[in-house]
């Protein structure tokens, strides 16, 4: 029995009326266009383009606009790229915007990890991370990780391919390298995905799958996919596999962990990794419970598992997403390649045609031009695309708008790094110079303006440890080698979460001398 797919014909109206609209050069689509009002949630996230669609929505409308849904679906939504009215939002007025429980239902998978949480949830796992990044010996281990995992699976995988002339998808190569290094950091365990062979892994697999959940609740009425998951069928029908492996798989480490434990440290063993650490902080939580500011949180089982899945989401796929975009554009764009090994030569004192020896990570955070060139990368192309709030209690935004209570916000930095009005008529070029002063400096940018680590009280805790990582991949595989697009591959932002190319990144791989 055949069965109507209501996305299908969403995507076919989305389509129709985006043609419609650059047509006719409407200035104001959201007055003159009742439909496509009603329709732009539909439109926005269901398109082909839906982020390129967004910046040009916004660039219409002053940047800051309300869009609505038909009355049935209950879609409400704020959309600002306004630096004044972020910087209100996500630092200065911060206190009155949170995740609230909309965010929790679509994200249910995160139960009430740090990424989800609120109030004092939040700041209790707040502090609780923060301790153990800034942790010497944590990250020293986590970059003895990533060299590692460069060195014997990433490596052998690259020369392969350019001895053999396969192509490599360097999305998939690059989930698989990140993953290894935060479940190595997170459970102290190796997942062995990237063997040459390049081995499936079913519980990243279902991560990826139970991304495609999220989606489709963030872009369809809760009694759609509410009814969807009753019934188990469509997308839904995935989330409940899936999770299944998702727990499984977590909560059997776990009880390993546990056991570990429970029967004391054993010679050498040295356990830095996450959870191992957070066990080990019981007494901490129940001191919490003295401070008059701060509640504190059990360590339970639950509240390990919550903690590994945020984690994992925040540490996968963010940072595989920038390394892939960051090679599109440096094999792209010959002069940026040419411009950062001559910057690794002089920095670290290294000659054309001798083999890659890590340096500390030091020196590599000394490369001004590297770090102009992935900042460049995160503004055009940030890895999570688009911010979620929701409002407290009535406020008004630095532009005029009237924010309700339990407003949705949405904060698209996707859009935000295209606006010329920022970023200059030259905005949708790739120009690491942008980033750097006439002293030879990183050009701070404000809060407002650059937020591909979001801002204020919830900025990104692990950004120092996304950036070693990108540095320590970016440095040692472009040393060793040149990379080229697959002609006609198409590559184009995938509709998620999370951005990354719909299709992956297909590439051939060319050995530099010396490697």
């Amino acid at each position: 029995m055949a069965t109507f797919d209501i996305s299908i014909a969403l995507s076919l109206l989305s389509l129709s009326l985006i043609c419609l609209l650059f047509r006719s050069k409407i200035t104001n689509p959201l007055t003159c266009w009742p439909l496509i009002r009603h329709a732009v949630p539909f439109i926005m996230l269901t398109s082909s383009g839906a982020h390129d669609y967004m910046t040009y929505l916004l660039a219409q409308s002053g940047h800051t606009t309300q869009l609505k849904g038909p009355s049935f679906t209950n879609l409400r939504h704020i959309i600002t790229s306004d630096p004044e009215n972020i910087s209100h939002i996500l630092s200065s007025n911060s206190s009155n915007y949170n995740k609230g429980p909309g965010f929790k239902k679509k994200f249910e998978i995160w139960g009430d990890g740090i990424l989800a949480a609120d109030s004092d949830s939040w700041k209790f796992q707040r502090r609780l991370n923060h301790s153990l990044f800034r942790g010497t010996d944590f990250l020293r281990m986590v970059t003895a990780t990533a060299r590692r995992k460069l060195e014997d699976g990433v490596f052998p995988i690259l020369d392969r391919a350019a001895d053999l002339g396969h192509q490599v998808d360097l999305r998939d190569l690059f989930q698989r390298f990140t993953i290894e290094i935060t479940c190595k950091f997170l459970l102290g365990i190796d997942l062995n995905s990237l063997e040459i062979n390049l081995p499936e892994v079913p519980f990243a697999k279902a991560f990826d799958e139970y991304k495609e959940v999220i989606y489709s609740r963030c872009i369809r009425p809760e009694g759609f996919w509410r009814l969807q998951k009753w019934l188990k069928i469509g997308v839904e029908g995935k989330a409940g596999k899936a999770s299944e492996i998702i727990n499984d798989f977590i909560y059997q480490q776990i009880a390993s962990k546990r056991e570990s434990l429970r029967k004391g440290p054993q010679e050498d063993d040295v356990s830095l990794d996450m959870i191992s650490r957070f066990m080990a902080v019981e007494d901490e939580a129940s001191q919490c419970q003295a401070d008059s500011e701060t509640t504190s949180m059990p360590i339970s089982d639950m509240f390990l598992r919550d903690s590994v899945v945020n984690v994992l989401s925040a540490g996968r796929d963010p940072t595989s997403a920038a390394l892939t975009w960051f090679f599109l554009l440096v094999s792209t764009h010959e002069p940026v390649e040419r411009k950062i090994r001559e910057e690794l030569k002089a920095a670290l004192g290294i000659k054309e045609g001798e083999k890659w020896q890590f340096p500390s990570f030091q020196d590599i955070d000394k490369l001004v031009y590297l770090h102009a060139a992935i900042c460049e990368t995160l503004r055009l192309y940030p890895p999570i695309p688009i911010n979620y709030r929701e409002a407290i209690r009535p406020d008004t935004l630095p532009s005029g708008q009237h924010v309700e209570k339990n407003a949705t916000i949405l904060i698209p930095f996707y859009a935000q790094g295209r606006t010329e009005s920022l970023w200059g008529a030259d905005c949708l070029e790739f120009k690491p110079e942008r980033w750097i002063s006439e002293k030879g400096e990183i050009v701070h940018m404000g809060c407002g303006k650059f937020t591909a680590f979001s801002a204020g009280p919830r900025s990104c805790l692990g950004k120092d440890l996304a950036l070693m990582e990108l540095k320590l991949a970016v440095t040692a595989i472009m040393w060793s080698y040149h990379f080229e697009v697959v002609e006609g591959h198409s590559v184009v932002p995938a509709n998620s979460i999370g951005l990354y190319p719909k299709h992956g990144l297909k590439i051939r791989v060319i050995k530099n001398s010396g490697a």
